[in-house]
Order: structure tokens, then sequence, then C-alpha cells
């Protein structure tokens, strides 16, 4: 078998920044899913007797284990492909398990190295450079386009720019510019058939400002914790947050900490899972805050449905799909299947370093949907803040932490076989 290469990841740890600024989590977005991180100049290179390659950077490369890299501009040119991270020498050095065999063992030229993105394109953005439309390269017709809008000013109405980030994320069937979100006929997600651009419009200003729908908060003023009271006009911290973005060209996942200083995290994602079902509706799934109220809204993380994301307890815990139906319809809730809504907070398992299970899906229909991609739930306590690299037997993943409630818990996520 070849090693696998499709699932990447990032983490604060490779350097990026997602800071208190309108405009980090797109920049963010932009180099995690579509362009890649570039490494410094390749200083040398070589493959050994077991077939990986090393790599020597000019400088610090801050990569991570099992991260992907891609290579290219080498001769001979079946070094130009991807390959996994295997070991991590030093600083600027980085070891390389190919995803298919190389048989020659010299290198005449030497090209550049780069973290592989999670295989996107931006079909659309705008003027301002605020609002981005992603798409899976080589998309089938599943694959939705991923509209994401940190605007913060209509005509009319404007949200204040000190108060919470966040940027307003929805998934459509078919778009043909950067607004184009107002077809009736276009499968949207989520979807309000009384309101159709209730998603994306900003109405009223100052406190009584309400701004989107269907969010991705990144910087806000307090914990994601039920005992913490705040609202969105509360000015978040300064301060960089600290976050892992895992998937691939079907599907992602970022956990993020809203308040900085190394908290829980909130997940959040988008894209294709699993489906179980044959319908002719794509088997999208998005996790979000879905919350229509104004910035002075005062209340409580994780009060209403989809706060927490796999985590507290039902009514949190859900995410949002397409009805399995034909119809342009309001959208359905996704509810996880899991041995608890607790994963990574205590040891419910034993016998195995990685008590990884997948997590099932049934919808508020009474459908059994199937499975969401690459995220796991984790039967042991990952005891973790940070992105952290694991292998179990030839079995990749990355666990991080995530807010059970009171408690910090988290995930695994499955990147493949390293062979």
């Amino acid at each position: 078998m070849a090693t696998d290469v499709d699932v990447q990841y990032f983490s604060h740890l490779n350097g990026l920044i997602l800071g208190n600024n309108w405009g980090d989590l797109i920049r963010l977005l932009d180099k995690a899913l579509v362009s890649g991180v570039d490494f410094t100049q390749i200083t040398a290179a070589s493959i050994d007797a077991q077939g990986d390659v090393h790599i020597t950077l000019y400088a610090a490369h801050n990569a991570m284990l099992f991260q992907v890299v891609e290579l290219s501009g080498f001769v001979p040119t079946s070094f130009n492909q991807k390959y996994r991270i295997k070991g991590v020498p030093s600083t600027t050095q980085l070891i390389l398990k190919p995803a298919l065999d190389i048989v020659e063992r010299s290198i005449t030229a030497t090209g550049t190295g780069k973290l592989a993105s999670l295989g996107y394109d931006i079909i659309f953005r705008d003027t301002g450079d605020v609002k981005r439309v992603y798409r899976a390269k080589n998309p089938t017709a599943q694959h939705p386009f991923i509209r994401v809008d940190e605007s913060i000013a209509s005509v009319t109405d404007s949200y204040t720019s000190t108060y919470a980030k966040y940027a307003m994320v929805g998934l459509l069937e078919h778009m043909s510019h950067i607004d184009d979100y107002e077809n009736p006929n276009v499968l949207q997600l989520p979807f309000d058939p009384a309101n159709q651009t209730k998603n994306w419009k900003i109405s009223g200003t100052g406190t009584g400002v309400v701004r989107g729908w269907s969010r991705w908060y990144w910087a806000r003023n307090t914990i994601p914790d039920v005992s913490n009271q705040s609202s969105d006009m509360t000015a978040p911290a300064a301060g960089n947050r600290r976050f892992t973005i895992t998937g691939d060209k079907n599907c992602f996942y970022f956990l993020t900490e809203h308040a900085g200083s190394g908290t829980g995290k909130v997940l959040n994602g988008c894209g294709l899972f699993n489906g179980s079902l044959n319908t002719i509706v794509p088997d999208w799934f998005l996790m979000c805050t879905l919350n229509a109220t104004t910035a002075a809204a005062n209340d409580y993380w994780g009060n209403g449905g989809g706060y927490q994301p796999l985590m507290r307890d039902m009514s949190r815990a859900l995410f949002y799909g397409l009805k399995a139906s034909a119809e342009v319809v309001k959208h359905v809730i996704l509810n996880p299947i899991e041995f608890s809504y607790v994963s990574g907070a205590n040891s419910s398992f034993s016998g195995t370093d990685v008590a990884a299970t997948e997590i099932g899906i049934y919808d508020s229909d009474s459908k059994l949907r199937g499975n969401l991609k690459h995220v796991c739930f984790a039967g042991k306590n990952l005891n973790t803040t940070i992105t952290t690299p694991i292998i179990a037997d030839q079995s990749m993943y990355i666990a991080d932490c995530a807010m059970t409630g009171p408690n910090i818990g988290g995930f695994y996520f499955y990147l493949g076989e390293l062979e």
C-alpha cells in the first residue's frame, strides 16, 4: 500500500497567525485550503536506502510530524510528488516518506517545497478582499461552493469593528459571482425559506446590529464555557489564537479558541460526510453557531444549538445538513451518534493507545444519514491544549482539545496510514 497523503492539517505551531483582526480568518483559510505554506530554500536533498527523502532548509521550517509536504522542480521528476513528514531531526531538517516509491537514488537538481494545501480553489473574491468562495479542486457535483464573508458593513447598516470577530458562512449548490445567493432554486445551507438572505444580511447599527446567521467565531471576549456570560459587543482581548485545521478537498474542520491564553476550543467545519442514503441531495454538513441575535444580546456560550458541535449535550452538539429530499426547503438538524458528549475528557476505554471511533449521524427527520469523515470520538483523556501528532501501529492521527462545557476534552483526527 502507498502512504496516504490526502488529509492535511495546519496549526498555530506552524507559525500561522489567527489574531483579533478582521481578515485573519480568510487569510488563514487562503493558506490552509488553497496555497499551502512555502518553505525557505532547500539547501540539501538526498534519498536513503529505504526510499525516504531527506531535506535541509535554509531556515526553520515550523513543520510537524505527519504533515503533507509537496516537492516540485526536482530532477528526476519522480521526486515531484507529495510526502508525509516521517521525521523531524531538527528545526531545519525533515525526513519525508513519499506517496509513490522512487526508483532513483540520486538527485541531479534540487527544487522547492511547501506544506501542501487541503486542495481547494478560490472561485470568487470581492474587490474589498473581505469575502471568499472556495470549492474543491476538480470538484464533483456533490462538492459545495463555500462562501465565507467577513464584511462588517452594508449600504446602510454596519457592525462595529471592535466587536467579536466571526465570519458569516454557508454552502451553496451553484454560484456565478461572489454575492450570488438569492436563487430560490439553488440548494443552500443553512436556509430559511421565509427569509432567503438571512444568512448574509447586516441589519442595524451599534449594539442593536444583527450580522448574519451562520457564524464561525474566532475572537470573542470569554472562553466558550457555559458558565461565562458575554455579548458580541464586548471587545475581545488582543493576541493570537491557537487553532487546528484538518481535512481534505471533501471536508475540513477547524478548532479555534476564542479568548486566547490556551483555553478550550470550539469545533467548526463543513463539506461532505459519508452518506448512507441513496438520495439526489448532496451529503453536506455545516458546523457553526446558528444565531441571529443582536450584538448586545448577553448570553451564556452554549445556550443554543450548534454552539459546541459534538460536545456537551444533545442540544448543543448538533450541526446542520440538507433535508433528504429533492426540495429546496429549510435545512435539517444533524445529530451525532457518540458514546458520550465528552469526547476526550475522560478515559472511557482501555486496551488501545488511540481509542478512536467514527461518529455517526442521524437527522431531525429520524433518518440515519451516515458518518463524519476524519474526525473521531476520543475515548481517552487527551490532556492536550495544542495540536499533537500521534501514531498507532501505522495509523496517523492528530489530537487537539475542545470544550465539553465546564471541562476540556477533544478529538482525534484520522490522517491515514504511514506505509
